[in-house]
């Protein structure tokens, strides 16, 4: 249908979707046929969740980048662009750490380890315990964080077919768990650097026009070709370009953005699939270069959403700002055009929910199974994995019926617990002796309860910080509990030692932290002072003390 506003309207759907399907559907072959054509290389679990540790560095960057960019990118980011204007820079730039942090951080260690989940090292690291209490927090962060893909799917094919919401979501579930089956990690990872490249173009190539259109010189490199419409935008949004945010809320961002990232298994995992660490950190390089495209493409969409709507006087609802690419492409581009870019949003869902199933599966099959059933065979645990895919899209699916009101949102909360419950377990896990099972414990059981007490979602009535969309995304929740999970993994760790509680093995944790360092022969300490550890407790204290105080 049609939506007049005010001067030259804006479309809200396509009455025409002959070609817009029909690009969808060509993808969804070529995507199907990279399955098909791997399929009959996944026979163990090595295959299945790690491609044989076979993909070369600039595939395993571009897959990298689509898998962390996914749909938000086109949906929910560009809502927040609008929404926050300037700052969102500040949200991006820490989220972009994550990846360069995983690998500098722990991505080589657990590579030398065996390790490719979190729980798989929890259970070497720490034990039994903590392994089923990382693999059911991984479960829970992955659902979190699919939740916003599926709902955003849901809302494209409402835009191209007008299905209702729930046929919408289970029609997906089993469009996706087939993808992701038939090709395993080799498929995932091929179809998700492709996907990557469908993302890209169908952010920059329309928007060259776009740009073109409202005036801007540059408009053929749309990342820095509106940098000449800044004067229009001062005079039609003034605000723009103002901070608005205090130091407190960027102190926020660096906790929930660049740390939370750290902990998220389906990141870490790609980091698993080079063929060597050489290749894992080339990876890294063309993760950043090829993100750093597609990021500032983004913020140019939504510089050129609100300085459209401001110079036409048209008024979106908040809750259809997540169509804000979709609109502004219906106006200048028309539906053939706007069809490709509903294909590269399809695309990024479909890089990112395909590495969420490939995390909770290895999470249950491999990681939680494997503490209860350790004698498993290799060909039943291949099979539960299959299983377990398609159990985690029917999962999301499921939660995603009664979704959260904004599209992002349950995927910041995410970034909150794995902030606080997941990257300071295996940080501090990989770099000192002297953190046990007892601390890791109490850091991430009371920080996950902190950060869903807090959160507005479940319990409206109890937050923490300004309210609004600072509590909504989690940053408030992130502000305290990370500070907290640090103070209580050292305190508890170190207070565990002292008292000689059963399972405290320092001679054990040495061994394992030089094997990870690759030193696993001359017993040598190494990362055993405690003092590092105190400073950077007490150093919390105050983060802690200031979250708590009123924003």
């Amino acid at each position: 249908m049609l939506a007049a506003a005010l001067q030259g309207g804006f479309q809200e759907t396509f009455d025409r979707i002959a070609i817009p399907v029909a690009i969808i559907v060509a993808l969804f072959v070529v995507y199907y046929g990279i399955s098909y054509y791997f399929k009959n290389r996944v026979t163990d679990t090595g295959d299945l969740y790690l491609a044989d540790q076979s993909i070369g560095s600039f595939v395993n960057g571009c897959a990298m980048a689509a898998t962390w960019e996914s749909l938000a990118t086109f949906l929910g980011v560009i809502a927040l662009i609008v929404s926050l204007q300037l700052p969102f820079v500040a949200m991006w730039t820490n989220f972009l750490l994550s990846i360069p942090l995983i690998v500098l951080l722990y991505g080589q260690t657990l590579r030398r380890l065996g390790s490719y989940t979190p729980a798989t090292f929890c259970k070497e690291r720490y034990g039994d315990r903590m392994a089923v209490v990382m693999s059911l927090l991984i479960v829970l962060v992955m659902v979190m964080y699919a939740i916003g893909q599926f709902i955003g799917l849901a809302k494209i094919t409402n835009v191209l077919f007008g299905w209702p919401f729930e046929l919408s979501l289970f029609v997906i579930a089993a469009i996706v768990v087939g993808y992701v089956i038939l090709g395993g990690m080799y498929g995932v990872s091929y179809n998700s650097a492709l996907q990557f490249w469908v993302m890209f173009t169908a952010m920059f190539v329309p928007l060259m026009f776009i740009l073109r259109d409202l005036g801007a010189a540059g408009w053929w490199f749309p990342p820095l070709g509106y940098s000449d419409l800044t004067g229009q935008m001062q005079q039609a949004y003034p605000d723009f370009f103002d901070l608005t945010f205090g130091l407190k809320w960027y102190v926020a961002l660096f906790l929930g953005m660049a740390l939370g990232p750290i902990g998220l298994p389906h990141l870490a995992q790609r980091v698993f699939t080079s063929n060597s660490v050489r290749e894992g950190r080339l990876s890294v390089f063309w993760f950043v270069v090829v993100t750093g495209l597609l990021f500032t493409t983004a913020y140019a969409v939504g510089f050129a959403g609100v300085i459209w709507t401001q110079q036409q006087g048209i008024q979106i609802p908040e809750a259809d700002l997540d169509k804000m690419i979709f609109f502004l492409n219906f106006a200048f581009n028309g539906n053939a055009i706007t069809g490709y870019v509903v294909a590269g949003a399809i695309a990024g869902a479909l890089s990112t929910v395909s590495g969420h199933m490939m995390a909770i599966s290895a999470a249950v099959a491999e990681d939680l199974v494997g503490v209860f059933k350790p004698d498993l065979s290799e060909d039943r645990k291949t099979r539960l994995g299959f299983a377990t895919i398609a159990g985690a899209g029917l999962l999301i699916a499921l939660v995603a019926l009664d979704p959260p009101p904004f599209l992002v949102v349950s995927i910041l909360w995410a970034f909150s617990i794995t902030a606080a419950a997941i990257t300071p377990v295996l940080v501090l896990g990989v770099w000192s002796s002297r953190i046990n099972e007892y601390g890791a414990l109490a850091a991430s059981l009371v920080s996950v309860v902190l950060v869903v007490v807090v959160s507005p979602h479940v319990l409206p009535g109890i937050t923490i910080g300004p309210g609004g969309i600072t509590s909504a995304i989690g940053l408030d929740a992130a502000f305290v509990a990370v500070p907290l999970s640090v103070i209580l993994l050292v305190s508890v760790s170190l207070l565990a030692e002292r008292l000689g509680l059963a399972g405290v093995d320092r001679q054990a944790n040495q061994r394992l932290i030089n094997e990870m360092h690759g030193y696993p022969e001359d017993g040598r300490e190494r990362f055993a002072s405690a003092w590092p550890l105190v400073v950077l407790a007490v150093l919390s204290v105050p983060i802690l003390w200031w979250g708590l105080l009123p924003w």
